[in-house]
């Protein structure tokens, strides 16, 4: 499955076969009390499976959906852990102990794990005598990629599959060593450390000693072969970060229950359309975690003006892009309420004429399925035996 990661670039995302996923699945399962193990506090990731690490993760707080993980086996798993990494945080920060926060993130991190270093630190917390569903597990991720790889080995790098939350508990436990490490370095330099993923902030009140951590942590992580994006390194001010988090828009929503009531769907939108295309575009990910917490709020609500503003950014090629089935259906069926004269499935075919990554098109095939519309279903199953040949046949089409 192809996705646009921007720019026209492409994130290719391997699709297991039924024995591949079950394979996987098992061996994670009965690995999660190793890989659920030295838990550090303010670090997320591990959630998908359910089990200990979960648990010690539900003991720090709940709040604001996002939305990633749009292929997890438990997509509301995923929102609910970032939920708790974003509520500790601005708890932290409103505070006012902390003054500032650094954040970066790592460069092609899941591609970069080595998977001798990863294996090893697992038979090393094995104490229960697993090491056949341990051999298990490295066979498939030293062959999974054969096609590509001919006879070699992988060697680096785990599948972040299309249902990856397998991957995702491996790639946090590889991190836990150094999880460790960075907290008691910025607890000693007066400062909190927090990780989702490879998303790492740290709060702290001296800047000057922002240089410092990041020599630390930089050569720490160089051990598990691992390197910081540099382009991605941000010191905030704490109204900074909040501001380019879009925090007073998400914040009109304290509860789920808010996203229903008119007047407080009403502010947030005014809130969110006060900020100028250009302003939002440069707030995280683009303004698009607000977009996807407003299309299930109760914007039905709004006065016509408020709505059909809204709907024009639903409509927009880049959200369309990126929307999954669900998200597809509620379009339409906000398109119906309100502008009936607007053909949203030949917007849909219009858009699928001209994109070339097929993860799109996989989810107006899904939409049109739950839809009972085999039109539509037929036109995008022939847009994507088209795209397959380009592919395999290395030309444009």
């Amino acid at each position: 499955m192809l996705l646009n990661k921007g720019h026209g670039v492409t994130r290719t995302v391997p699709v297991f076969g039924i024995k591949d996923y079950i394979v996987y699945y098992f061996c994670i399962k009965e690995l999660e009390d190793i890989l659920c193990g030295n838990r550090t506090v303010n670090t997320f990731g591990g959630w998908s499976l359910g089990g200990e690490l979960r648990r010690k993760e539900d003991c720090d707080i709940e709040c604001e959906a996002t939305e990633y993980g749009r292929y997890s086996f438990d997509p509301r798993a995923w929102k609910h852990a970032f939920g708790e990494f974003t509520s500790l945080l601005y708890a932290q920060i409103d505070s006012g102990v902390y003054s500032h926060v650094l954040q970066f993130d790592l460069s092609n991190f899941y591609d970069s794990i080595r998977l001798d270093t990863l294996e090893r630190s697992i038979r090393e917390a094995d104490h229960n005598d697993m090491g056949w569903i341990i051999t298990l597990l490295f066979y498939l991720l030293n062959n999974w990629n054969r096609r590509n790889t001919g006879l070699h080995r992988q060697a680096v790098g785990l599948p972040q599959d299309a249902l990856a939350d397998c991957s995702r508990i491996l790639a946090n436990f590889y991190l836990q060593k150094y999880d460790a490490f960075a907290s008691c370095v910025c607890t000693k330099a007066g400062g909190l450390y927090f990780r989702y993923s490879d998303d790492q902030m740290i709060l702290l009140n001296d800047v000057n000693k922002c240089d410092g951590l990041l020599l630390l942590l930089t050569r720490k992580l160089d051990r598990f072969g691992l390197r910081v994006n540099q382009k991605k390194v941000e010191l905030w001010t704490s109204e900074g970060i909040q501001a380019h988090r879009c925090r007073s828009v998400h914040r009109v929503f304290e509860k789920t229950k808010d996203t229903k009531n008119p007047e407080l769907v009403k502010s947030s939108v005014k809130e969110y359309l006060s900020l100028s295309l250009d302003d939002l575009k440069r707030t995280w990910n683009g303004g698009m975690p607000v977009l996807n917490r407003l299309i299930w709020a109760n914007i039905e609500s709004l006065p016509d003006d408020l709505f059909g503003q809204v709907l024009d950014r639903l409509l927009s090629t880049d959200y369309l892009l990126m929307a999954d089935s669900k998200k597809l259906a509620r379009i339409e069926a906000l398109v119906r309420s309100r502008k009936p004269e607007v053909n949203f499935r030949d917007v849909l075919i219009e858009l699928g004429a001209k994109a070339v990554h097929n993860a799109f098109h996989h989810e107006v095939v899904s939409f049109a399925i739950a839809a009972n519309d085999d039109n539509l279903n037929d036109i995008f199953q022939e847009r994507l035996r088209s795209l397959e040949v380009q592919m395999l046949g290395d030309e444009i089409v």
